[in-house]
């Protein structure tokens, strides 16, 4: 059933992605509060009904449904009920040329169990209101209008106001793009390409494949378009994301012109961006045959070289990363710190700095940032001087504090932190310390005195002891001391009742360790994950031992990158992943004696308001056989005894002070965790002399 009644202003009871209807208007359609209706005028839209306690005969339409639907205020529109399919793909175009990182939630939330048409728009608002994302619907499948549900997939594709192919010849000699080590791995090979054209030529090899690979942000597009103005070549440039969001019939249009736009016997570099939106389906989509396709004809072709860009080669078609396409791959090697020096200060040109600012400094504190994650801390840093004073010239200390809140993208998916603990927090064991130095300090500071005298340094250290010795906040002091990135793993994490999940998870850790290094990888409880293996084992711990052993044994190199085991069961570990070459290096963390022990307690007792009687060095006579975590947790209890004293009874509440006698307490309350400790704190009490 339909009717037709004239459109109305809204009252504001109704949302501005719904529709209004008076409770008589509803039951004339039989329909209810929640379901569909569809408002037809020029263009037909659809949308939940609400009702509206008016009265009146009419649709109350908001300003956005009436644009869309192509009316205005008293003219008539036609009204009925309606029960549109889910979609199973949602295609977007957003209006502004804008990164979406961090924006698919909010996109999604926003359409969630909306019915959403053709020529549909619609905004999404970020950043508490700062940042308004607008988009037109330009797809809904399988029929339009769709519900968007749980199941539906969105895809958006920007429309920043260029074409989907893109003709240029950028302005040499390196348009303006920072010299790293990447960039010239790059043009030496495009150069040598061009400069002995003939050579190739003759030999059958006239055109050249690279897959070049890298975290998104690390510039991969801007370093071609550096390498085509290097080599005075023209670039040729589509991206497969945003053809993924045209029409089937644009999208060979489009890569026609790609072909097309190659002109016989010229210098042409081809960049196919975004190629991990073709999925891995191995030919299973109609963009991924074109693209194959494509990539052919561009082969039989002469002085081209086709670059396809993809910040995941995992996620490419297999059918390209072959002979014939994608010959050669090349990934984007993680920024020097001189490289990010430059980088900052390439990004601040223009900029008014004070004098203390030292991009030398700032850079060494950067591992594992990429260009964009560089822009970003300048802006933020500019954001927060401009906020300061209103001014701009930026300060030392702006830098500092907006490095607080940057996080680098390689490592947002995993547990990364940059630790801040030094040697003076972590009480007793030399041995160890002296160990973990000449393991991991020494490969990353001196580098080139391992390469003068021929040897390579350890790969991997095993730290192994009862629990509470600490072994987790050694890795993490040995971390610090190097300025490294440390990437905490706990075993069992790793552990994937899925075929093929355990092993992913471990390639995809040591490739963001590598491409963030200088990288400590420390797994913690390290046996979980590599127990030893049997004859008749094929569960995902052999498997994951396995795809350990083929990172350790360096197929692609761990340069820069440690890897930290720890473990309180080091018989239960495999042996061929503790050989040389692997986790060779094996470190014990006792429990600590008693000197160890009293520097434990000083560690902790370091900021407690302690009165004159406490005696430490008593404490520590006391405490055979506890471990640091011990140590840590009786002092926390000598604390919690003196809150308790201060806060608790009738009288005023005094200041906490720590004193013998909560110490005495605590020793009461207390007892080493480990067995190992109570043997040795029961063989101490026997050999004490009587009293």
């Amino acid at each position: 059933m339909t009717v037709s009644i004239p459109v109305r202003e809204p009252p504001t009871s109704v949302p501005g992605d719904r529709v209004g209807l008076s409770k008589s208007v509803l039951a004339e359609l039989g329909i209810g509060l929640g379901d569909s209706v569809a408002v037809e005028g020029a263009h037909s839209v659809a949308a939940p009904a609400v009702a509206v306690d008016d009265g009146a005969r009419a649709v109350f339409l908001p300003e956005r449904l009436r644009r869309t639907a192509g009316v205005e205020p008293g003219e008539a529109a036609t009204v009925s009920a309606s029960d549109p399919p889910v979609a199973s793909t949602v295609t977007l175009r957003l209006r502004q040329s804008i990164d979406l990182e961090r924006s698919e939630d909010a996109i999604r939330r926003r359409l969630d169990r909306r019915v959403v048409a053709d020529g549909d728009a619609f905004e999404v608002t970020r950043l508490g209101g700062a940042l308004t994302l607008r988009f037109d619907v330009r797809d809904v499948a399988p029929s339009s209008p769709a519900v968007v549900g749980d199941e539906t997939e969105i895809t958006v594709a920007t429309d920043d106001g260029t074409p989907t192919v893109v003709t240029e010849r950028p302005d040499g000699p390196g348009a303006d793009v920072v010299p790293t080590a990447t960039f010239e791995r790059l043009r030496e090979t495009v150069a040598t390409r061009f400069d002995a054209a003939d050579a190739f030529e003759s030999a059958g090899y006239s055109t050249l494949g690279l897959l070049f690979h890298g975290p998104r942000g690390s510039g991969k597009t801007t370093l071609v378009e550096g390498v085509a103005a290097a080599t005075g070549a023209t670039l040729v440039r589509v991206s497969a994301a945003r053809l993924r969001g045209e029409r089937a019939g644009d999208r060979a249009d489009q890569l026609d012109r790609v072909a097309e736009s190659v002109a016989p016997g010229e210098p042409t570099v081809v960049l196919l961006d975004d190629l991990e939106a073709l999925g891995v389906d191995d030919g299973g989509s109609a963009l991924a045959d074109r693209f194959r396709s494509t990539v052919d004809e561009l082969r039989g072709g002469d002085r081209t070289v086709v670059i396809g860009a993809t910040t995941d080669p995992s996620a490419v078609p297999s059918a390209l990363r072959r002979g014939g396409r994608f010959d050669r791959e090349v990934a984007v090697e993680p920024l020097t710190t001189t490289e990010r020096g430059a980088a900052l200060e390439a990004l601040c040109e223009g900029a008014s700095l004070a004098v203390d600012v030292d991009f030398e400094s700032i850079a060494a504190r950067l591992n594992g940032y990429v260009f964009a994650d560089l822009a970003v801390l300048v802006d933020a840093a500019l954001e927060r001087t401009v906020r300061r004073d209103g001014r701009s010239t930026i300060r030392m200390s702006d830098f500092d504090a907006a490095l607080d809140g940057i996080e680098p993208t390689g490592l947002r998916e995993v547990t990364v932190e940059f630790p801040a603990v030094g040697w003076d927090e972590v009480g007793g064991l030399e041995p160890a310390k002296r160990e973990l130095v000449r393991a991991v300090y020494w490969p990353l500071e001196y580098a080139d005195q391992f390469a003068e005298m021929g040897i390579d340094p350890p790969s991997g250290v095993l730290l192994h002891g009862p629990p509470g010795t600490g072994k987790t906040l050694l890795a993490r002091a040995a971390a610090s001391l190097s300025d490294a990135n440390f990437i905490s793993v706990n075993g069992p994490e790793l552990l994937d009742k899925y075929v093929g999940a355990s092993e992913q998870a471990v390639r995809d850790l040591f490739a963001t360790a590598r491409e963030n290094a200088p990288a400590v990888v420390f797994f913690d409880e390290v046996d979980a994950i590599s127990p030893k293996r049997r004859g008749d084992d094929t569960g995902a711990g052999e498997r994951v031992v396995s795809q350990l052993l083929t990172e350790l044994d360096g197929l692609e190199p761990l340069t820069d990158v440690v890897v930290i085991a720890a473990t309180n069961r080091p018989d239960n570990i495999d042996e061929a992943l503790l050989r040389p070459g692997r986790i060779e290096k094996a470190v014990e963390t006792p429990l600590p004696d008693r000197d160890a022990r009293r520097e434990i307690l000083e560690i902790h007792a370091r900021e407690m308001p302690a009165a004159a009687d406490v005696d430490l060095d008593a404490v520590a006579d006391r405490t055979v056989g506890y471990s640091g975590g011990d140590l840590a947790a009786l002092v926390r209890e000598a604390g919690l005894l003196a809150i308790e004293d201060a806060v608790v009874g009738d009288g005023p509440a005094t200041d906490s002070t720590v004193g013998r006698d909560h110490f005495e307490r605590a020793l009461a309350e207390t007892s080493p965790s480990t067995g190992d400790g109570r043997d040795d704190a029961a063989r101490s009490e026997t050999d004490r002399p009587a009293e």
